[in-house]
Order: structure tokens, then sequence, then C-alpha cells
């Protein structure tokens, strides 16, 4: 490694441009976080994302340093006790990364004014680690409705939880396991057409045979395939099809006199293949929803802009997709791979091109300057069939133990186990119910020495409030108020019973200990949601993330 190698970013995040490519990490290194709180949870996502090498950050928290502290945050000393936390953080969070900048404020999250929580919208994503819910209310509500995302985190005892709140999030690359191969078995193009048409198996020696790549003997099994129906249109879509064209391509076998023997690793390929390849190529229902949405007819936010010259593109190139421009790897000849990749690959550059000419037209169109660059519009087209957009729902803690409570509800659960294993919406509605008891206590259950058995007690009967609150009894039927509670507590009754002591209790042994081992676990989970928010790529979670670790399992759900 050059002596400069520590300095230059192609080496310093050499595994990171490896996942998210060069201009994923260029996305991070100009991405910014303002995190609410410097406790263990805040400072284990900060430490991921400075690690990764975000922008800046900004920590705001008025809290000091207490013994406490030193016991689950390893970023902390004795020196630090009685210095504002914040600032303590921030020094050995710079120290981690010195290509990253941090500030600190000293200012509580619930002193914020609104035209402070306002000036949040100039950074990327806003996380609230730890804090109320009527602080997290105040902030959701703001960066909702200014397009911020709003990522809430929280660790309690041996619980950790993530709810992301955006109101709408575009992906460039959702990255999507095990892609079919973007062929055109159906629609070569005519450079491809060209390879095809002069390749002549018959005329080829076995060794010429062997080293064919599987896709040109698909083309040629494809031939046969239409021939025996006398259809030049026909193309296998039935499992029974695909085996046809298995059996063509045994046909096309030949062994020398020598060996006798018909094995050859490129007709195993390619029999292994064909149900993969000898897909149409169509657009998928996701990417159609997007193309045909409003925004991609007048929003001028660069993701829509090319989506809309996407769909010109589609609508004049028979309902297809640029070409994504890559094949798989295949046994053959050098010579007969290396001209098939650089057909495909020139292909795919005049398609998007094609693309980006009309992007300059839409651009022109909606008053604004060349938004879109070569390279990304490039990129954008290889991976046009893995675009998605998540549409988010403003954070309501209310309608969301509405949510809660209803999946309580919904469970089935046997009765030998219900002491031994809780869901995760249960776990959320405790969490729900840990909130409320600060709320009216000013104290967390389990704490200032009173007894787990007491507080398990007011902690069980919050939580049968909020059942109650989020339970709604139909009048439809009767007027009578007797018979409406009646309903009411045969409504509550079954839910309370999946609500287990032993669970409530367990909330009250907490005692509203943050544990490192679950604030790094459910730390570094944050910081990849929000790296994939920065980078719009991978799909985030949507929208709600559990991680239980008396059972060590993790959940996702919408709420």
């Amino acid at each position: 490694m050059p002596p400069s190698a520590s300095f230059d970013p192609s080496y310093r995040y050499d595994r990171q441009v490896r996942l998210w490519g060069e201009e994923g990490q260029a996305s991070i290194g100009t991405t910014s976080a303002c995190v609410l709180g410097s406790d263990s949870l805040a400072t284990e996502t900060l430490k991921s994302l400075v690690l990764a090498g975000v922008h800046s950050f900004f920590v705001v928290d008025d809290a000091r340093v207490e013994h406490a502290d030193l016991g689950q945050n390893f970023f902390l000393q004795s020196d630090d006790i009685g210095r504002s936390r914040a600032e303590a953080t921030l020094e050995k969070l710079t120290e981690l990364n010195p290509s990253v900048s941090g500030r600190a404020s000293c200012q509580s999250p619930t002193a914020l004014a609104q035209e402070d929580v306002e000036k949040l919208a100039t950074f990327s994503v806003v996380v609230s680690a730890n804090q109320s819910e009527s602080i997290d209310t105040k902030f959701a509500e703001v960066l909702y409705n200014i397009r911020v995302p709003f990522v809430c985190i929280k660790s309690y005892g041996l619980i950790g939880t993530m709810r992301i709140c955006i109101k709408e999030h575009t992906i460039a690359n959702s990255h999507e396991e095990n892609p079919r191969p973007d062929l055109r078995l159906d629609a070569p193009f005519k450079t491809l057409s060209e390879i095809i048409n002069e390749t002549d198996l018959n005329e080829m020696t076995v060794e010429q045979l062997r080293h064919t790549p599987y896709i040109l003997l698909h083309f040629k099994a494809l031939d046969v395939f239409r021939k025996h129906r006398n259809n030049e249109n026909a193309f296998p879509e039935t499992t029974n099809d695909r085996k046809e064209i298995q059996q063509i391509l045994q046909s096309f076998r030949r062994s020398t006199e020598h060996s006798g023997t018909k094995d050859s690793e490129n007709f195993d390929e390619a029999k292994a293949a064909v149900m993969r390849a000898f897909q149409k190529t169509t657009i998928g229902a996701s990417v159609q929803s997007i193309l045909s949405a409003a925004e991609s007819s007048d929003s001028t936010q660069p993701f829509w802009l090319i989506c809309e010259a996407l769909r010109r593109f589609v609508k004049f190139n028979n309902g297809l997709l640029p070409l994504r421009g890559t094949l798989p790897d295949m046994t053959s000849d050098s010579n007969r791979y290396t001209r098939l990749a650089s057909v495909f690959h020139e292909k795919a550059l005049l398609d998007a091109q094609e693309v980006l000419r009309l992007t300059r037209e839409v651009e022109k169109e909606r008053g604004v300057g060349d938004v879109i660059s070569d390279d990304v519009c490039y990129r954008f087209c290889k991976n046009a069939d893995r675009i998605r957009v998540q549409h988010g729902a403003l954070l309501d803690y209310t309608r969301e133990t509405k949510e809660c409570v209803r999946k309580v509800k919904e469970m089935s659960i046997e009765e030998q186990s219900r002491e031994e294993k809780v869901d995760s919406a249960t776990w959320l509605l405790l969490m729900r119910a840990v909130g409320r008891f600060r709320k009216e206590k000013g104290r967390f259950p389990g704490t200032n020495g009173v007894p787990v058995s007491i507080d398990a007690q007011d902690l069980k009967k919050r939580v049968e409030v909020l059942i109650r609150e989020s339970v709604q009894v139909s009048s439809r039927f009767t007027d009578s108020p007797i018979s409406l509670i009646f309903q009411e507590e045969e409504e509550i009754k079954p839910i309370l019973h999946n609500v287990t002591d032993s669970a409530i209790a367990e909330m009250c042994r907490f005692g509203a200990a943050e544990l490192h081992v679950i604030s790094s676990y459910v730390g570094g989970i944050a910081s990849q949601e929000i790296i994939k928010l920065a980078t719009n790529q991978y799909v985030p979670i949507d929208n709600t993330f559990v991680f239980d670790g008396h059972s060590q399992e993790s959940s996702t759900f919408k709420l």
C-alpha cells in the first residue's frame, strides 16, 4: 500500500466501496446526521456512521456524565464524570475518523423551539435516541413534512426498537438477490442477432461446440423450438416448454471418436440456466407503478426526472427497459465471450445515451438545469428493473398503539409457551406503557428503590388503559351502556391474557437499564439503515424493527 493510502478514501473505505460502489461511498461522504441524545445507543449509532465516513454529525443533549454512564458506554471514562456528555462523546467519536467533522450542543432536545427543529432540514437524517414520546412526535411531524428521514431508536433492558419515519424514499438500486439475467432471448437486438445468425453449430468441431457460450446455445434451441411449432414468434412459457428446450439442448451434444462421451460443461450450464433465462423480458409491477406515478409527470426531483425519461424510452422501445449490459459467467473461449460481452455493453451504453437525451428534454420542460450526469444516468439504466419507492406514514403513537393491540389480539399462543416467549408486538405495547408510566410518575418502572412487584401492578394498569383506549366497541347493535361495557370487557380479556405478568415484571426488572450489548446491536442496525437512506441503495426496513435479547430474535413489520 502506498504511503498516502491512509488518506485516500479509495483505500480507507475499500470494503465499503465493494458493497455500495464508489457512488454509494460518495453519498455517504456527503451525509450529515443530527442525533438527539448522547447515551450508549446514540454513541453506538454514531460510531458506525463515523467509521463509515459520513461528512459530519451533530449531537444535541444537555445530560452530564454520571457514574452509571461508565458501565454502559465504553467511550466514557471516570475523568469525564461531571462533563457534558455530548462534548465528551464528541471528542471520542472524532478520534475514530479524522475526515469526519462533529459538533455538539448542550441544549436539551425538549428546549428546541419550532424554528430550531425546522433548521434540521439541513441534515440528511435526524436520529432520536431514547427520547420521550413527546419529543419523538414533535420532531417527526416537522421532519415528515420537509421530507427529512427521522429514525427513532430505543434500548430498554434486553429490548431494542427502531422506527423509520419518512414521507417518501426512492431507491435507485434495491440489490435484489439473484436477479434474472437480462439476456433478451425473446427480443434480441441487432448486433446480438448478427452473432446468432453467423453461428452454425453443425459447422463446428466438437471442441468449438464445447466452448460455445450457453446464451448462443439457448438461441439455437429457441430456433428449433419455433420450427417445431411452425411459429417464428413462439416462446417457452410453461415448465413443459422449458423442459422441451432442455431436450433440444441435449440433442445438440456431440462426442469425439476418442472419448465417446457427450459430457460438456457449457451444455450443463445451458440446461441449468433454462428455467431462469427463458422468461419474457417484461417490466415488473413495482417498476410499472413507479413509471406511471404522478410524480413522474410533474416532479423536479432527480429520481423522478429520470423516471419520466425512462417512461418515454419504454414507450418507444417496444415496452422494454434499457439493457442491463452485463453477462453472467459462462464456459466459453475468450474470443466469443469477449465479443458477446462487448455488444451487450455497447447496447447498454446506447440505451443509456437515449435515456439521457430524453432526460435533458424533461429537465428543459420543467425548468431545471442538467441535474442528471452521464454516469448517474448509466447506473440508473443499468439497474432500471431494481428501482423502488417507499411511502411511509407519520409517526403517530396513538395509532400505532392501536396497531400493536390489534396484533396482540390476533396472536395465537399455546398455554404451555405463554411464559417462555413474548411476541414483538407485545414488547412494543409494553414500551408504550413504560412511556405512559414515565410521563405520569416522572420515573421509569423498577427505579427509585420501588419493589418490582409494586411497579408491575402499576404498569399492568397502564397496559390495560392503553388497551381500553385502543379497543372500540361498536354500538351499532345495542344502545345499552351495560351491554357496551360487557362487550368491551369481552374484547379486552383475550388481549390482556396475551400480555403475560412475567413480561410486565420483566419490563420493571430492567429498571430502565441500557445494556451496552443491546445498544451496540441496535445502533449498528440503525446506522446500516441510515446508510441505506443516504445512498438510495438496498431496501430500508419498512418501518418498525424490534429486537428481543431474550430469544435473540428480530422482527420487522409496518405500523
